[in-house]
C-alpha cells in the first residue's frame, strides 16, 4: 500500500476514536442536584409517584394482559414496559413506568419503577 495512504487511514481512525472518548465537562457537578431513583418508588412531576411496592405480591404470578393491568394500577405508574428474557430493551430512566421482568416460564420475577 501506499505510504500516504496508511498515514491517512491511520490519521482518520485517531480522530475518530477521540470523537468517542467521554467528556469530562458533561460529567455532573457535586453541587448539581440528582433525583432519587430506587426500585420501589420515583416521584413523577406534579406529585405523582411510580411505587412498585403494591405490586410486589403479584411476583412468582404467571404473567398476563390484566396482571399487566393491574400492576400498573397497584404501582400508580402511567405506563407498563414488560421484559422477556434477551429481550433487548432501551436504558431511559422513565419515572412514569413501571417496568415487569418476566422468566423463561412467563412468570413475574421482579417489579420495579423506571
Amino acid at each position: 500500500m501506499n505510504r500516504k495512504l496508511l498515514t491517512f487511514l491511520f490519521a482518520a481512525s485517531l480522530a475518530g476514536l477521540a470523537g468517542c472518548a467521554a467528556n469530562k465537562s458533561a460529567a455532573p457537578s457535586a453541587s448539581a442536584p440528582s433525583a432519587p431513583a430506587s426500585a420501589s418508588g420515583s416521584m413523577l412531576p406534579g406529585g405523582k409517584s411510580c411505587d412498585a411496592q403494591p405490586a410486589q405480591n403479584l411476583v412468582g404470578q404467571a404473567f398476563s394482559d390484566s396482571v399487566g393491568a393491574d400492576v400498573r394500577s397497584r404501582s400508580g405508574s402511567d405506563s407498563v414496559r414488560v421484559l422477556k428474557p434477551g429481550q433487548v430493551m432501551t436504558l431511559e430512566y422513565n419515572p412514569a413506568r413501571v417496568n415487569i421482568i418476566i422468566d423463561g416460564q412467563g412468570r413475574i420475577s421482579a417489579i420495579r419503577c423506571g
